[in-house]
């Protein structure tokens, strides 16, 4: 795909979002899939099924049992990736997180799953969002590879230290060497860039590069971003689609009135197919009685 392609396409998933009526569906599905990408990129391989049933209470965080050796944590993967995602503007991407955020508190859940890495990576990630928040970005590939590279020279000398040693809340030290996972960090806030720009109108938390490594130069920054758009736009599009037809049927399906709350429970759990009652109950401000009607009806 050429660059003027790649912007094209860009643009039209872009524009097709701020319209469609699966736009709640698919930012919480693409907020995983990035999520997803963020930990392969930090050397923890996991998927977005697996953080989707995470959140709808189908079970812990991906890899805390058999991930004994991993760099580092999940949990704080998606908690970090999560609290750079802060809508610019209001509307519909602000209610994804406060419905994300009924449903988990990734945050709590990192200090008890991962807490070292929050002590560990929490003070540069404050740094690196803070850097991607600075004015100054203009709507092009340019502008946005060169505020990678900045970002990308923090980590740099973040990591010139031989050694970090953190004191835990419980007294215990922790000790981390300059071959931890850094670059991570910096590709995880790709969507707020492309937002803050002014290239997308819409967060598109999906459109994270798949890279472990830091590039050396805006130049190779720039073929990064081009690389990851021709890849994942068009995946992003297509999965947009899919549940737009989803929502479409089941809105033919179940008539949306002032009382049943029928319509907005199979809405959800298209979005999140691992919806257990107790969190169903939650998310519509139900019963799990409630609930667990609603899901019965929904499974007919």
């Amino acid at each position: 795909m050429t660059p003027l392609h790649a912007l094209l396409a860009l643009g039209r998933l872009d524009g097709r979002l701020t319209h469609s009526p699966a736009h709640t569906a698919w930012s919480i599905r693409a907020r995983f899939e990035g999520a997803a990408i963020a930990a392969c990129n930090a050397g923890v391989p996991t998927d977005a099924n697996a953080i989707e049933a995470w959140f709808s209470g189908s079970g812990a965080p991906p890899r805390a049992s058999e991930g004994l050796n991993d760099p580092l944590g999940v949990a704080a993967i998606v908690h970090f990736f999560l609290a750079g995602l802060s809508p610019k503007n209001g509307g519909r991407d602000r209610e994804v997180l406060r419905l994300l955020g009924s449903l988990l508190d990734a945050e709590r859940e990192a200090s008890t799953w991962s807490n070292a890495d929050l002590v560990h990576y929490g003070p540069l990630w404050r740094a690196l969002l803070k850097t991607a928040e600075e004015p100054g970005l203009e709507p092009s590939l340019t502008s946005i590879s060169k505020r990678l590279a900045l970002m990308a020279r923090l980590v740099t000398r973040a990591a010139d230290h031989s050694a970090v040693i953190a004191t835990l809340p419980d007294s215990r030290t922790v000790s981390f060497d300059r071959d931890h996972p850094r670059a991570w960090l910096v590709l995880a806030l790709v969507p707020t860039l492309l937002q803050r720009s002014g290239m997308s109108a819409n967060l598109l938390p999906a459109l994270v590069p798949r890279r472990k490594l830091l590039c050396s130069s805006a130049a190779e920054w720039r073929e990064l971003l081009l690389e990851c758009l021709s890849a994942q736009v068009l995946l992003a599009t297509r999965t947009l689609e899919r549940l737009e037809r989803e929502i479409a049927q089941s809105r033919s399906r179940y008539e949306r009135t002032a009382r049943s709350r029928l319509a907005d429970a199979a809405e959800l759990c298209i979005a999140l197919p691992s919806l257990t009652r107790n969190k169903l109950a939650i998310a519509i401000n139900a019963t799990p009685a409630g609930a667990g009607y609603l899901m019965r009806q929904i499974e007919r």
